[in-house]
């Protein structure tokens, strides 16, 4: 579907406010959980049309449509916009993406899913509302440059098809007018240890079947993700694909940048670690503590 700014904006106030989320909570549950892809896909044009003119009436910005469980919903620490984004299965391994970022002020911007159409420039490349990288987002994440010029990291996922997930980390900022753009470069690494590979978004493809780690961990104070190798997939029909293989990598925050650190535990198991069980040593003891 192709969305369009409503030129008129009508005022719906709180009582129309609860009637249309009421209606899109319904939408959102039959696009998600509909056993017919054709009625996931009736109830996602539903929502989407619905969804849309309902953010653009004045006031919407102030309304939290928190009972959209299936939808995303993110946004920075001074609260200046928010950002939606949601995923549809419109078929057996083919989802849809969709989004809508709101400033404090109710301007809307339609996100337009260009990422299958996306040929290179992944790495180097600025994008706008109309060729976004479509994902549906998990965290948002405020950052500054040295000059201390705002911009907003977002981590995300596309389930790309059956066989294979795409997790990645983009970089949302605005210009002076206040138009969104994704991809700045702000992610290095060192090639043989000396020049720097720069990139405007993290992006990484990995097995459908397969867990990836990818998220910033306040801990460390560095983006954590897996450590991906190649492997024959167990998925019949899709061969040679990339899943972790125990060890993390990193990026640290140096100097308005994000400086890749390889391999920040190196440790590879074969399987997931357990503790020493706690009744071993408390033996007579139920497993209720009594």
């Amino acid at each position: 579907m192709n969305f369009t700014l409503l030129s008129t904006v009508l005022t719906f106030g709180q009582a129309g406010f609860q009637t249309a989320e009421t209606d899109l909570a319904y939408y959102s549950d039959v696009m998600v959980s509909a056993s017919e892809g054709k009625h996931r896909a009736i109830a996602m044009e539903k929502f989407n049309e619905l969804f849309i003119k309902t953010l653009n009436q004045k006031g919407a910005y102030q309304y939290p449509f928190d009972s959209l469980k299936w939808i995303s919903k993110k946004s920075p620490d001074d609260k200046s916009f928010r950002i939606f984004t949601w995923e549809v299965e419109v078929a057996d391994g083919d989802y849809k993406y969709f989004g809508a970022l709101q400033n404090a002020d109710n301007k809307l911007f339609i996100l337009q899913d260009n990422f299958k159409n996306t040929e290179g420039g992944l790495k180097d490349e600025e994008f706008n509302q109309e060729s976004w990288l479509g994902a549906l987002y998990y965290n948002l994440m405020d950052c500054h440059t040295t000059k201390g010029e705002k911009y907003y990291l977002l981590f995300g996922i596309n389930r790309w098809n059956k066989f294979e997930n795409i997790k990645l980390v983009d970089v949302l900022f605005f210009t002076n007018e206040g138009v969104p753009y994704f991809g700045k470069p702000v992610f290095h690494t060192k090639v043989n240890g000396e020049k720097n590979d720069v990139f405007y978004r993290l992006v990484f493809k990995y097995a459908s079947d397969a867990q990836m780690t990818l998220n910033y961990n306040p801990g460390m104070e560095m983006i954590v993700l897996d450590n991906l190798v190649k492997k024959m997939s167990r998925i019949p029909g899709q061969g040679e694909t990339l899943v972790p293989d125990g060890s993390y990598i990193g990026y640290e925050m140096k100097d308005g940048n994000w400086i890749r650190i390889d391999k920040i535990a190196t440790q590879i198991m074969d399987e997931a670690p357990r503790p020493v069980p706690v009744l071993d040593k408390r033996k007579g003891k139920k497993i209720n503590g009594n």
